[in-house]
């Protein structure tokens, strides 16, 4: 199972992690998302599947539809396909207009 709050990174080592751990932090407390919901939307801002994320996880595709649903209520989207965009709104809105950290 992943980390509490994981950090969307790509599974290629090549590519540095997505955001930072304190970024992704700022950015779920912004969005206000369930532990869960943080992994599933990390998840779906790495490009991953319903398949992927059934088997990283594992959860159930009933399970998985209803903290969509949940997900998409809660951060005013649409579809799964804005949910990425919501979060880089809120890295932009929120984690970039931060001071920075001593």
């Amino acid at each position: 199972m992943a980390p509490h709050h994981a950090t969307p990174a790509r599974d290629d080592q090549s590519r540095p992690p997505l955001f930072t751990v304190d970024e992704w932090r700022a950015i779920v407390q912004a969005l206000s998302l369930s532990p869960r919901q943080a992994e599933i939307v990390g998840c779906i801002v790495q490009g991953m599947s319903d398949n992927d994320i059934k088997s990283l996880l594992p959860i159930k595709q009933s399970t998985l539809r209803s903290h969509f649903e949940d997900i998409q209520s809660r951060i005013v989207v649409k579809s799964r396909n804005q949910i990425p965009y919501r979060v880089f709104e809120t890295f932009r809105r929120v984690v970039e207009k931060r001071p920075p950290q001593k």
